[in-house]
């Protein structure tokens, strides 16, 4: 039975797969193969097509594989030195020889059929090599590559693959020149200006504008990439196309709304990566929205306890002064709750 001649190649050239993990022996031969039509109008088209149903064996061992329904094959464990590949469909068959082929190598090659014979098109070699930052002493780490074969032995000394855990601190990772970083991000979240982490936090009118900050600051030793804010409200958070942020790097990005009626907390969130890893961190904000009507009273100034446990001045409707007061707010000349002894001063200092 001669050759399927299915004409049209999707992908010029060989496809490429991940050679970390070959045979513990041997060399890894992969590739795919391919038909070219004999007619003089499928030839004008300029098209190839992947054939299927079609073995390839290692001449004189067991090792033989069949392609899958995309032309592609992989043999593992191929001995050194030259080789013969048997192509067979069906009755036809043909053979294509491989030279000097390595122990631990991998060869990905592109086979053509035409009129019953296989032809090999292309052959790309590559060591089957593992790179890894190999422990030199109790600190220090350099990138080397190794068989794989090898790589039990290594990580076994310590070693580990870039954006891997390091085995002797497992708060570290590889970076990029195997140094080892701690990542770390932060997210500090504000409320037209008040770092707001507890309830009630700023009183705003109903129908008043909102702004919220949220200040990102990469506190690690490497680079964080894929840097993305969101807000649990999901209020539009605008970074300024900012992704990435080198080590002790910030940024602010910003959200705006409109405030309404009664106490709102909202949480926001930044995630990165740092090498092989996801990092992220929360904060969140909280204003009191108050109603505005003949009824709130004259308007109250009040020395507000901020998250961070300091004081700043603001004003409030009277209706909303006792939520003030049962956060730890007051007036000034009077005594500071949770601050014995000592008062608000001009200015919401306290002393």
């Amino acid at each position: 039975m001669p050759f399927r001649h299915l004409y049209g190649m999707r992908n010029c050239g060989v496809r490429r797969i991940e050679s970390s993990s070959p045979s513990p022996s041997g060399a890894v031969i992969s590739g795919t193969v391919t038909s070219r039509a004999a007619s003089a109008a499928a030839t004008s088209a300029r098209t190839l097509d992947f054939v299927s149903a079609v073995t390839v064996t290692v001449v004189g061992t067991s090792l033989t594989m069949s392609v899958d329904a995309s032309g592609y094959f992989q043999i593992s464990g191929v001995p050194s030195g030259d080789i013969q590949l048997l192509i067979q469909d069906g009755a036809s068959s043909g053979v294509v020889n491989i030279s000097n082929v390595v122990e631990q190598e991998h060869i990905e090659i592109q086979l053509s059929l035409s009129s019953g014979s296989p032809t090999l098109v292309n052959q790309i070699r590559s060591a089957a090599k593992v790179q890894l930052c190999h422990r030199s002493d109790a600190n220090r780490y350099h990138l080397i590559s190794v068989g794989a074969s090898a790589e039990p032995d290594h990580r076994a000394h310590g070693d580990g693959a870039v954006g891997e855990f390091v085995q002797a601190d497992p708060s570290k990772i590889f970076d990029a020149n195997c140094q080892l970083i701690a990542p770390y991000i932060r997210i500090t979240k504000t409320t037209n200006g008040a770092d707001a982490n507890v309830a009630p936090g700023p009183s705003i009118p109903v129908g008043n504008p909102v702004t919220w900050n949220y200040m990102v600051s990469n506190v690690g030793t490497g680079l964080l990439t894929n840097v993305i804010v969101t807000d649990d409200k999901n209020v539009a958070v605008n970074c300024g196309g900012l992704t990435t942020l080198a080590a002790g790097q910030s940024m602010t990005c910003t959200a705006t709304g409109v405030a309404v009626a009664g106490q709102y907390r909202n949480v926001g969130t930044v995630t990165a990566v740092a090498g092989a890893l996801s990092v992220s961190a929360s904060d969140a904000s909280h204003y009191f929205g108050e109603q505005i009507t003949e009824e709130s009273g004259p308007k109250v100034k009040l020395c507000h306890r901020t998250g961070s446990g300091r004081y700043q001045p603001i004003e409030v409707g009277a209706s909303a002064e006792r939520a003030h007061r049962a956060h730890g707010d007051g007036k000034i000349g009077e005594a500071a709750p949770r601050e014995p002894g000592k008062v608000f001063l001009a200015g919401c200092a306290v002393g």
